[in-house]
Formats: C-alpha cells, structure tokens, sequence
C-alpha cells in the first residue's frame, strides 16, 4: 500500500508539473502530498468492513417484499391522515403530477391554496413519517 501511495504522489507530481515550479521545498511538499495520500488510504481502510463469510452464509434470506408492504403501509397510512385538502391537494400534486393551475381549477380554489395546502400536507407527512428515514429521503423530492 505505502508502494501505491509513493506511486499515486509521483503521478500527480508528473501530472501537475507545471503547477510545482513555484514551491520552494519540493522535498518537504513531497512528504506532504506521501503523509496525505497515507492517511486518505487509512481513513479508507477503516470505513470499509470485511463481513464474515461464515455468518453470512448461515443468515437468514431476508424478504423484501414484506419490507416493501410495511413501508408502503406505512405511507398509506400517513396519507390517510391527513386532512381531506390537503390530502386532495397532495395526491394531485405530487402522485399524479398536475400543475398548480390545473389543480386548482378542479377544485375551485386559487392557486395559492393550491401551493400552500402541498406545503401544508408535506410537512404534516414529514411529521408523520419523522422515524422513517426512508420515506422522509423520498419527501425531499417532492
């Protein structure tokens, strides 16, 4: 790895030469760039995780369909709850991706209405869903 490291400094400097020719101490720059690329291998090598083969083989298939069931229970769940408006307004909007114009024609009201019962009806859902991440991540989208 330490032969890598050398390896990879040296291709930058070849690559870079044009940009060196003001650095006074090369040697010490050298060492610089050498412990910097040694600690970003290092940092590397700790976030990655080897898993045991052995428990890997001998876990349990993991179902993901029954994951699937019980987030989109739980997402159906949190739409149900919100007020009809809103709910209206969001299911439009966001499921079936109409413009605030055409929303607001068919349901008689003003566009305003329109934008703030969608922003109403994603913050009553970020509540709702505030111990699911995964569904919260997909609320950032909207």
């Amino acid at each position: 790895m330490a032969e890598e490291v050398v390896e990879n400094v040296m291709l930058q400097l070849w690559e870079n030469r044009l940009k060196f020719e003001k650095i006074v101490d090369v040697k010490s720059y050298l060492y610089r760039m050498v412990r910097n690329g040694s600690l970003l291998v290092l940092k590397k090598e700790i976030k990655s995780v080897e898993l045991d083969k052995s428990l890997s083989e001998d876990a349990p298939e993991f179902d993901f369909n029954i994951l699937e069931e019980e987030i989109y229970a739980v997402l159906i769940d949190a739409l149900n709850s919100l007020p009809e408006k809103c709910k209206e307004v969001f299911e439009l909007s966001c499921l079936e991706g109409m413009k605030y114009k055409d929303i607001a024609e068919k349901l008689n009201i003003s566009v305003n209405t329109v934008k703030s019962q969608r922003a109403r009806a994603i913050e009553l859902l970020k509540e709702k869903l505030k111990n699911h991440s995964e569904l919260l991540f997909i609320l950032l989208f909207l």
